[in-house]
């Protein structure tokens, strides 16, 4: 059974065929999105340009009040192409297809996040391309899209369960436009930021924006290729730790900076000697920082949960030590990253809960988030989250479960429900990808851009995690 459908613009009307399809429900093409722009005083910020990557035509100021509002639906709207006329018509399993030009067609069915189900091409001549759509379509595709291979026009039509094409829209956009726009937020004598949406409709969004003149400069004198021993006073208690500048370190650009916790019983310069990460982040002239553990019942350690040197302020070390290193190095305070090894995986876990203003992304290994604290981590924003982990872990055991270190009792949820419970804390929508070649498994539709990941090694032990993996996604994250 066939019906048909005239859907119109303010000038133009397409025609659409409709088949009897059984496509999943979703919202109405387009987006909207509204909020406030402050500075870290909580004064609102007049005449910000916001205003979306990729796509000129849209974009607001914010008004006296610091507040916005922006939204494809209207914006969009003149951004037809003269002249231009799509028709599509769906016959059984096939797609006819009248564009305006020539050429080769891409051809895909999109979920709400924009990640493809299934995709296909076709070549347009003398104004029509044909092409077999396949039976069934993978979960949640939503979004029937064709466009010009080379980039350009789009058209886009919303699938609606068994009516079919319920809505569509003729788009001129740059091919980089995905259904949730990344947003700029730009003023002069502040540091731009950008907020990445997770939903169709966001209402009320804060927005911080950090004035220039809050960075410090960078050291006159730059610091030599090498490692050293460094300390700093903490709540009255001396702490220490083993500075490392690579020889990539240049000391006029600023550089990221990692901090790498050691195991339990282990030290800063053991773990620089072992960890994988200064490998992988050498390259790319980052500076590392490999803090020391004070004395607890069984060895050097860190204090989170019931475990495992009491008293210990490690949270407020972490934060002291960054400060330390920003004295004497050329660091980019949007790009400082904790990654930790075992009980210093665990200590890691503490810093996403609790010093997400520092740290812009954490990945911990050999180590998940305990029962006695899960409920208390709720970080001032959405953070990165990289773990790694290992099935046939002897010590911290992949399922979870109790671990006792001198009459200290630790609960451990587990390698998947501490995955699951980053993806709650960061209001992650959806389900999480499939594992890669590497054992990857992403949510990634996630509040604020961010993603939660767990890198699973079937048979691995109690294992430092792989960096060469966890940088290159670490590193695409900055601190709004």
């Amino acid at each position: 059974m066939f019906g048909s459908i005239r859907l119109s613009t303010p000038d133009r009307v397409f025609s659409f065929l409709l088949g009897v399809l059984l496509w999943t429900s979703v919202p109405v093409l387009g987006w909207s999105v509204s909020g406030t722009v402050r500075n870290t005083s909580g004064a609102g910020l007049a005449g910000v340009l916001v205003s979306v990557r990729d796509t000129t035509p849209i974009h607001t100021s914010t008004d006296a009040n610091g507040a916005f509002s922006l939204g494809s639906t209207t914006a969009l709207g003149s951004e037809l192409s003269g002249g231009s006329r799509w028709d599509l018509q769906l016959s059984g399993g096939e797609l006819l297809i009248h564009a305006p030009h020539d050429g080769l067609l891409r051809i895909s069915l999109v979920d709400i996040g924009g990640r493809v189900a299934w995709s296909g091409s076709a070549i347009a001549s003398a104004g029509s391309a044909r092409i077999l759509l396949p039976s069934r379509f993978g979960s949640g595709a939503g979004y029937l899209r064709v466009r010009l291979a080379g980039g350009g026009e789009i058209v886009q039509a919303v699938v609606d369960g068994p009516q079919g094409l319920r809505l569509a829209l003729h788009i001129a956009l740059p091919r980089a436009l995905a259904s949730h726009p990344v947003l700029l937020f730009s003023k002069s004598g502040f540091r731009d930021t950008s907020y990445s949406m997770a939903s169709d409709s966001m209402v009320g969004i804060p927005i911080v924006m950090l004035d220039t003149g809050t960075i410090a400069p960078c050291p006159t004198v730059k610091l030599a290729a090498g490692d050293a021993n460094k300390s700093v006073s903490v709540g009255g208690t001396n702490r220490t730790y083993v500075l490392h500048i690579p020889s990539e370190y240049g000391g006029s650009k600023r550089a990221p900076l990692v901090i790498d916790f050691h195991g339990l019983g282990s030290s800063g310069s053991q773990q620089e000697a072992s960890s994988p990460w200064k490998s992988a982040t050498d390259a790319d002239g980052a500076v590392s920082a490999y803090p020391n553990g004070l004395q607890g019942p069984t060895g050097t350690g860190w204090n989170f949960g019931p475990c495992c040197v009491s008293g210990a302020d490690d949270v407020g070390f972490a934060k002291s030590m960054v400060a330390d290193v920003e004295k004497v190095a050329c660091i980019d305070p949007a790009r400082v990253y904790a990654v930790g090894y075992s009980m210093g995986g665990g200590m890691t876990q503490d810093l996403g809960c609790e010093a997400a203003d520092v740290f812009a992304a954490v990945s911990p290994a050999a180590a998940d988030l305990l029962k006695e604290t899960e409920d208390a981590c709720k970080p001032s924003r959405p953070i990165t989250v990289v773990a790694f982990r290992g099935t046939a872990d002897p010590d911290i055991s992949y399922a979870g479960g109790s671990l006792t270190v001198s009459g200290m009792t630790m609960t451990w949820v587990g390698a998947v429900n501490s995955f699951q419970k980053w993806a709650l804390v960061d209001q992650c929508s959806g389900s999480p990808s499939a594992a890669d070649a590497n054992g990857c498994s992403t949510y990634s539709n996630c509040i604020g851009g961010v993603q939660v990941t767990l890198c699973t090694k079937q048979g691995g032990g109690h294992d430092q995690g792989n960096a060469a993996v966890g940088w290159p996604i670490l590193k695409r994250f900055t601190l709004p």
